[in-house]
């Protein structure tokens, strides 16, 4: 996977919300209750409080682990980010100019075929496996899978490249990390920036309140730790991955206002996760032209606010990539099976051509993989 965020105020949140039009299961949302759901119910984590509740909570004295979770694990992902950080051998590789000439002449292969986006695979966008680039992104996917659960590839050319190529050597190399792409409501890529500059009608229809000052991101091993579904689930008697977003939980500012809020304990659980993962994080200083891959199921991620700048414009691209490889339990797999099905058609080249994968998600053509 690859993330992106854009930034705009609570104001600019509503207005663009209201201008798609949602239609929400509780259109009476009077003004108090919705100060609750966003200042008090937050999707924006509180140290704070969850310092100041924490401190009142008592662990029930018989709390076993549910059936069949290992009492200890210890896995490739489990991590401290502040160790890890000065050791970038480990989760970074610089692009050389032999591979960069890899690249190019794999999107020259595609380009000349003459096909639409939605076929960009190793066949249509060949690397040979002789290269030191094929093995460099054959490492990359073991060390995702099986290793610490990221990997950054850094030094694409990009200032040199049309948006259209960016995007087209986005997913050719993407096609060397995961499966297939996974449809993001009728899009393969989105966008993400800070549109607080751009006119109102280039402004994105999905827009994110700050989460990667400057350009760092944050990356957690999730190894050191419901209420719609389970968030962690055992695998193998001798693991744990975890299928978590905070959206589901907490809503995602004004657009969810119908998610309730959610009980204080639970609160304070999902909390835990949080702020237990903040303190083992990784702060990755992305750059220009870098590639950031990582498990969804063994990793957490999140970003810092941003705020573009006449030195500074942030944009980032995500892609969703199916992994066949991942161990899950059945009920996971039938979920993720049923989630991922279907194929989108759009690639939109700038942020403003994108729509809310998570409104329009179920959107996409369903056809059978």
């Amino acid at each position: 996977m690859a993330v992106a965020v854009v930034q705009a105020p609570v104001s600019a949140l509503q207005d663009s919300f209201k201008a798609l039009e949602l239609s929400y299961r509780d259109k009476q949302f009077v003004k108090q209750q919705l100060s609750r759901r966003i200042f008090q119910t937050s999707y924006e984590p509180s140290l704070e409080w969850w310092s100041s509740n924490q401190a009142e909570y008592v662990k029930p004295s018989d709390d076993p682990l549910p059936t069949c979770f290992p009492a200890s694990v210890s896995p490739s992902s489990l991590w401290d980010g502040k160790a890890l950080v000065n050791e970038p051998e480990k989760w970074l590789y610089q692009f050389t100019e032999v591979d960069i000439r890899h690249i190019n002449a794999a999107y020259d292969h595609f380009v000349s075929l003459n096909l639409p986006n939605n076929v960009i695979a190793r066949d249509t966008y060949p690397i040979s496996e002789e290269s030191e680039l094929y093995k460099a992104l054959e490492k990359a996917r073991q060390e995702i899978n099986h290793g610490l659960g990221l990997r950054v590839l850094r030094g694409l050319p990009v200032d040199s490249w049309t948006r259209a190529k960016q995007l087209v050597v986005f997913a050719g190399i993407s096609a060397y990390i995961g499966g297939r792409r996974i449809k993001q409501g009728k899009q393969n890529v989105v966008h993400l920036r800070d549109i607080t500059n751009l006119d109102v009608d280039k402004r994105p229809a999905i827009t994110v309140k700050g989460q990667t000052s400057g350009n760092q991101g944050k990356i957690y091993g999730s190894g050191t730790f419901q209420y719609r579904k389970p968030l962690i689930f055992a695998v193998d008697d001798k693991n744990v991955i975890s299928s978590y977003s905070r959206r589901p939980y907490f809503g995602f500012y004004e657009a969810d206002p119908d998610v309730p809020a959610l009980p204080k304990p639970k609160h304070l659980a999902l909390d835990a996760v949080h702020f237990t993962a903040e303190q083992f994080s990784l702060d990755l200083d992305l750059q220009k032209g870098d590639l950031e891959y990582f498990n969804n199921l063994t990793v957490f991620h999140a970003r810092t606010s941003s705020e573009d700048s006449e030195k500074n414009a942030r944009h980032l691209v995500r892609v969703w990539l199916e992994n066949k490889g991942q161990e899950l339990p059945s009920d996971l797999r039938e979920h993720y099976d049923r989630l991922n099905d279907g194929i989108a058609h759009a690639w939109p080249l700038e942020a403003w051509d994108s729509t809310d994968p998570y409104v329009t998600l179920a959107d996409a053509s369903t056809e059978s993989k």
